[in-house]
């Protein structure tokens, strides 16, 4: 199933004894463009509003009709969990902690997206052994960005700045991220929601809030437009994506 990150950021989280909260962020990794945690809104269930997060590990169903994502973990079990400091990075330190926490197998270990596998859930409860923590590679730097801190950053084609981002499309079978949409309203009159791959995408500079892209603004400016409203009718993304 594929998701706009705008629309599941209004959906709430419900775990296996209650709600709590919903959905404040997403936070994505900017080297292989994988969901890794989104982030809960503790406002109304934590003191002091208290951040964690929930790894797509923990996922169990995603209801867009009533929209709301189910865990599998009690309210209790998230209120203890790891918390995080919003206005600092996510550090690898606090990802091993949050990851022994719940027994999760770590994804940074492995060629794959989810460590040795494709899909998030084959982690639940595969825990590594303690002598990997040691491992060169759990200190490798961090890439783990918000949704919500890159949309609005513009978009620089090989020519010019022709956009910006105003959304991203999730494989939620992945937590992929399978495009993003460029908004031109501002830069062309009646502008268009064009879909830009990951693949695309050359630098992204934190500092000046900019996309770099590796293709020229004519091409860029030809991509389909992407409707998100239409993200679950059948074959809709598929086509998209054979056409851009």
């Amino acid at each position: 199933m594929f998701i706009s990150a705008n629309k599941l950021m209004h959906y709430s989280i419900h775990a296996t004894d209650d709600k709590v909260g919903g959905i404040r962020d997403i936070l994505f990794d900017d080297d292989t463009f994988v969901v890794r945690y989104l982030v809960a809104d503790t406002n109304t269930w934590l003191p002091l509003s208290r951040k964690v997060v929930i790894s797509p590990i923990s996922v169990t169903q995603l209801d867009c009709q009533d929209k709301h994502v189910n865990i599998n973990m009690t309210v209790d079990t998230l209120k203890h969990s790891p918390s995080i400091d919003e206005h600092k990075p996510v550090s690898r330190e606090y990802e091993e902690n949050l990851f022994k926490y719940f027994g999760y197998g770590y994804y940074w270990i492995g060629p794959g997206a989810w460590g040795e596998f494709a899909h998030p859930n084959e982690l639940v409860e595969l825990q590594r052994a303690e002598d990997e923590l040691a491992s060169s590679e759990t200190k490798q730097e961090n890439h783990l960005r918000a949704c919500d801190e890159v949309s609005g950053y513009e978009v620089g084609t090989l020519n010019d700045n022709v956009g910006h981002i105003s959304d991203f499309i999730i494989d939620t079978d992945t937590w992929k991220i399978v495009l993003l949409i460029v908004d031109t309203n501002n830069w062309l009159p009646g502008g268009k929601h064009l879909a830009l791959l990951p693949a695309d995408i050359k630098t992204i500079d934190w500092a000046a809030h900019n996309v770099s892209v590796n293709v020229s603004d004519e091409i860029l400016l030809a991509r389909p437009e992407v409707d998100s409203e239409r993200l679950l009718e059948t074959g809709y993304l598929e086509g998209l994506l054979n056409n851009v």
